[in-house]
């Protein structure tokens, strides 16, 4: 089954010092894609994961972008496997919760918001919830080494164009939270 096809999708997170790889696996846990750092290690190193590829049976079907943005809000670009842009992300500003705006190129809207401590997180397109996104413990030894795991569940009657979107969401919500943990307190 194809990975737009499945309703609910775990990313499971494999990270290291310069990247940001993750399993994507079905309920069963069974591999169906996988999400590649790429981009150059200098680029990497000191702007942390800015370019991630989701490759199912060795093909790309999804890229997604970090532009480095600096007088402007924190904002991702998630592209087919072809380059054709398919949504953008941008980090919306608040205080007491974490949200992002997802503009899909076919015109929708879709609002992700989430708990301050990152751990769930509602898409949504007005009153229909789109997507479901729950941060788990993916284990001791993965906690150690900064792996985190992501269940996606998805409505079942999203188009593709959506699925894609949502997964490159997921990845986003992960980025920030990464960027976060790299700012120093200023208390």
């Amino acid at each position: 089954m194809a990975l737009v096809d499945q309703n609910v999708l775990v990313l499971q997170q494999i990270r290291s010092f310069l990247a940001n790889d993750f399993a994507i696996c079905d309920t069963g846990g069974r591999q169906l894609a996988s999400i590649h750092t790429e981009g150059s290690t200098m680029s990497r190193l000191f702007a942390g994961s800015r370019e991630l590829t989701v490759l199912e049976n060795g093909s790309p079907v999804l890229r997604l972008s970090d532009p480095v943005n600096v007088l402007s809000r924190d904002t991702f670009t998630v592209s087919d496997g072809n380059g054709v842009p398919m949504a953008t992300i941008t980090k919306e500003f608040s205080v007491l919760s974490r949200k992002l705006r997802v503009e899909l190129s076919d015109g929708s809207v879709l609002q992700c918001a989430g708990s301050l401590f990152g751990l769930e997180f509602t898409i949504s397109q007005g009153q229909a919830v789109a997507a479901r996104v729950a941060r788990r413990m993916a284990g001791l030894s993965s906690a150690l080494m900064g792996g985190d795991r992501y269940l996606l569940q998805l409505a079942p009657d999203l188009p593709p164009l959506h699925r894609g979107a949502m997964i490159g969401t997921v990845v986003t919500i992960d980025l920030i939270r990464a960027k976060e943990s790299r700012i120093p307190d200023t208390t």
